[in-house]
């Protein structure tokens, strides 16, 4: 049997141990199957399918960690009162839901213990698994209500009785852990983190592999550019960057490195294309799946403003991948050898990918929720893996993993999810939101782009948990209604906030991605950091370029002169500002050439931003000129070399 086939899955058996992940399994199966069922038909209230879906997702983190082979056994005590206490809640809140829909605001003493029991397990699960930052900014806004008449204006509130705000938090079965987050995890994000579970445990991985030595092993970049579409395409799927380059690292960061490219470039290479995923329709790594649940934008449409923005990005990539291959003269003189490639796996593992990604975008098309979407793209999978040849078919036992596996990594989002619903409920209830807007309206003095470089600043700080999604919703919920009363179109705001979501994972002094690609590369990881923020400068422009440059976002008259003039002019900034941090076009850039060429992109990039027209007509006209002249020059130094020898 295939090898891959056969390891597949075993993050779960290598990870956790012991007769407890015989119960793991039980509950990751039994909350799919609820999942699957309640897609199809809501048998119960809405109400106890939430309850439902945060206390399968409470338990599933607390086995998890108890069952992991590093933990602290002393800790096995409080793990065991977490999953006590869990089952009382969820056994409490469903066997009361009525009466607790009809008394929110007059609970019982019973339910606000109840209320506050939830509140901590919901806690202490996103602490566990995210650290402290994010559950300390909400856990600051759960105390907003009482701490708020004490803070100077525009900050003062008025104060709430603690029984209101516990049921607003929790036992009032509306807001709090109830809030938009949660029912996006559970509609939007749980079934689509099974689907990458499954894609993983079917071995789909192979094909992404075989297709990138078909595609581009013939290039003198081509184990880059490989790494880049094998980190890509399961960027998209898996849902986490960290993930990703935990599962595409170890052999595609080996492969570039015997190739000639440094250690860190090469982490830095499998850091930014793992990355993109987030960014890379259709699947967009379960970013698209928050935002259209979030902010209400049908997910076809999230699909094709993302476009143009990641078609940009994964350019600049390749563009940075080619041009060190022809710089560094080991690369440039290598020998492409031919690479075999395995067309049965591309046809039997490329079916296994295609056809529910076929599935995906067909059903969304025809305006399928995201929960049924999810449902028959996981039949899918199972169909299309029972149909394989059965040396390439993957084990039962695999298919297993691959359940539980999604189901713990929806567990946890679930949980960010359920703690950031406090977050969101006390914005709108105290009146946070409009008073932070204030704020910043105040401390940017009316200026949209002040404005813009204090909430991108924001919501990188929220991003440094590690979690993209999560600091997605939590910049959502101030960010927005600060951008709107600005003048940002609703959707637009939301592309705004995203990006730097998603590419806080990059930015140091934290960069998580490129830390665990440097531990792989044994490369050093400040350079690393830096190398991956070169490759992917353009991801930090874009959020501002989408305010100034609506039509990056597909967004306006696609007739009209300047909706593809603004995309044409950033394009060649983007792609000039990459030739100048590399320093190479047919053969080295002096020092004072790259310069002058990232000034021209630089002007490029702020045309949008000023709408000066000599910005971005001098700075092409610049680069072009500046790079002509060099191309020029290294051609006659070339050919003379020649004549000598």
């Amino acid at each position: 049997m295939d090898n891959t086939v056969e390891t597949c899955g075993t993050g779960f058996s290598a990870t956790y141990t012991g007769r407890i992940k015989i119960v793991i399994t039980a509950v990751g199966i039994a909350m799919v199957a609820i999942h699957m069922a309640v897609s199809q038909w809501l048998f119960v209230s809405t109400e106890a399918f939430l309850t439902l879906h945060l206390g399968f997702a409470l338990l599933l983190v607390f086995l998890s960690n108890m069952a992991k082979k590093e933990r602290k056994k002393s800790r096995d005590v409080i793990f065991s009162l977490a999953i006590i206490g869990t089952v009382i809640c969820v056994v409490y809140i469903i066997a009361s839901i009525d009466s607790l829909r009809m008394n929110a605001w007059f609970n019982s003493t019973p339910d606000l213990i109840i209320g506050v029991l939830l509140l901590v397990l919901a806690f202490y699960a996103a602490v566990m698994e995210y650290g402290w930052f994010i559950p300390g900014i909400v856990l600051v806004s759960i105390l907003y209500p009482f701490m708020g008449r004490y803070l100077p204006e525009p900050f003062t509130t008025f104060s709430l009785p603690i029984k209101k705000v516990i049921s607003n938090m929790s036992i009032g079965l509306k807001s709090g852990l109830y809030d938009s987050t949660l029912t996006i995890s559970s509609n939007y994000i749980f079934l689509f983190c099974v689907f990458g579970g499954l894609i993983e445990a079917t071995g789909v991985q192979q094909f992404f592999s075989e297709f990138g030595k078909m595609t581009v092993g013939r290039f003198k970049s081509g184990p880059a550019l490989m790494a880049s579409i094998n980190c890509a395409l399961v960027g998209t799927i898996v849902g986490s960057a960290v993930a990703n380059v935990t599962i595409t690292g170890p052999y595609t960061i080996p492969s570039m490195k015997k190739a000639g490219y440094t250690p860190e470039q090469a982490a830095a290479i499998d850091s930014v294309a793992s990355n993109g995923g987030q960014i890379l329709p259709p699947v967009m790594g379960i970013m698209a799946f928050a935002m259209a649940g979030f902010s209400g934008i049908p997910y076809w449409q999230i699909c094709k403003m993302a476009l143009v923005p990641a078609l940009i990005y994964y350019f600049i990539l390749v563009l940075y991948c080619q041009l060190h291959a022809l710089k560094n003269p080991v690369l440039r003189n290598r020998v492409i050898e031919k690479m075999a490639v395995d067309k049965q796996i591309v046809r039997i593992k490329g079916a296994a990918f295609i056809i529910p990604l076929a599935v995906i975008i067909i059903l969304f098309a025809k305006g399928f929720s995201c929960m049924n979407v999810a449902f028959w793209t996981i039949l899918t999978i199972l169909a299309v893996s029972a149909v394989q040849p059965r040396e390439h078919r993957p084990r039962f036992k695999n298919i297993m993993f691959g359940f539980v596996e999604g189901a713990i990594s929806g567990a946890k989002i679930a949980c960010i999810c359920a703690i950031i619903g406090c977050l969101v409920t006390s914005f709108t209830s105290s009146g946070l939101a409009i008073k932070l807007t204030s704020g910043i309206d105040l401390w940017s003095h009316g200026s949209l782009l002040l404005a813009l470089l204090i909430l991108w600043v924001g919501v990188i700080i929220a991003g440094m948990v590690g979690v993209s999604v999560a600091a997605y919703l939590t910049a959502a919920a101030f960010a927005v209604p600060v951008l709107q009363k600005l003048g940002v179109p609703f959707e637009i705001a939301h592309f705004f906030i995203s990006y730097p979501a998603a590419f806080t994972l990059l930015t140091p002094p934290v960069a998580l991605v490129s830390l665990v690609a440097a531990q792989i590369a044994n490369a050093n990881y400040k350079k690393t950091a830096i190398e991956s923020c070169k490759i992917a400068v353009t991801a930090f422009f874009l959020p501002f370029l989408f305010v100034y440059a609506p039509s990056l976002l597909l967004i306006g008259d696609p007739l009209s002169f300047g909706f593809w003039a603004d995309i044409l002019i950033i394009f060649f900034g983007a792609v000039a500002m990459e030739i100048a941090f590399v320093g190479y076009l047919g053969s080295d850039l002096r020092m004072i050439e790259s310069v002058c060429v990232f000034v021209a992109s630089l002007f490029m990039l702020i045309y949008p931003i000023v709408r000066i027209p000599a910005f971005a007509f001098g700075g092409l006209i610049a680069a072009v000129v500046l790079l002509g002249i060099h191309l020029v020059r290294s051609s006659a130094g070339r050919s003379s070399k020649e004549r000598l020898i």
